[in-house]
């Protein structure tokens, strides 16, 4: 399921880069995943039910198979690691995300910049992108990659998690706009996600992006069986 925000709470803009990632990527992708999963969806299942996910999901094996899928496409948000933790924000819509989000403040002028364009390819001479801080990541699945069938044309957003300090900042919506934008030059028609059906924020969230409701499935959290909505639009 995706999770993102795209509010902008503290009146700076942080410069940061996306750059899709390699299977060289599979640790920093563990790490960076099963942070932002149970920061987003820690109570809504025993804890033997979020282990038994993760254990499933985000085991660094299999990432490293999932990065290696022709099918699907991994992406991370890198900022500054000059970018400070600072005050505490409102939420944004994210998936299943009732915590307060906190918001970057007292940046150096390094920090402060325009964004930058996506860059490199999982490669280690990407330009120094994989010094900063990794403050989210996307997945986006392809052809049989994707986890329902939505005709020709689909692709998936399996996965958009932005780390809970670095939310405020639009970094959700930058990473929307990299989906959409991925799939207009793939000549896709059709961009697809699910979200938790009692997540009200993130479904509005969605809604405002041009996302529609066009059913549903069961989503197991190990082995506690939850239903996620899915949306889709056109691009």
């Amino acid at each position: 399921m995706a999770s993102s925000t795209n509010s902008v709470d503290s009146g700076s803009r942080v410069s940061s880069l996306i750059r899709r990632c390699g299977v060289d990527d599979a640790g920093m992708l563990h790490r960076l995943s099963v942070e932002t999963y149970v920061d987003t969806f820690d109570g809504t299942s025993s804890d033997a039910d979020m282990r038994k996910f993760l254990e499933e999901s985000y085991a660094e094996p299999i990432l490293r198979d999932e990065l290696a899928n022709p099918d699907s496409m991994f992406f991370v948000m890198v900022v500054p690691s000059c970018a400070q933790v600072g005050t505490k924000a409102r939420v944004g819509p994210g998936t299943r995300n009732t915590d307060d989000s906190v918001v970057l403040t007292d940046f150096v002028d390094a920090c402060k910049g325009d964004d930058s364009e996506v860059s490199g390819s999982g490669k280690a001479d990407d330009g120094g992108a994989r010094t900063g801080i990794p403050a989210g990541y996307m997945k986006l699945n392809f052809g049989l990659a994707q986890i329902e069938d939505m005709g020709p044309g689909a692709m998936e957003i399996q996965r958009l998690y932005i780390q809970k300090a670095f939310k405020g900042h639009g970094f959700g919506t930058r990473l929307m706009n990299l989906a959409l934008k991925t799939a207009r030059e793939r000549d896709l028609h059709k961009v697809w996600l699910g979200v938790w059906e009692h997540n009200e924020p993130a479904k509005r969230f969605y809604s405002g992006k041009g996302f529609v409701r066009v059913g549903q499935h069961a989503f197991w959290q190990g082995d506690d069986k939850q239903t996620d909505y899915l949306m889709a639009r056109e691009v």
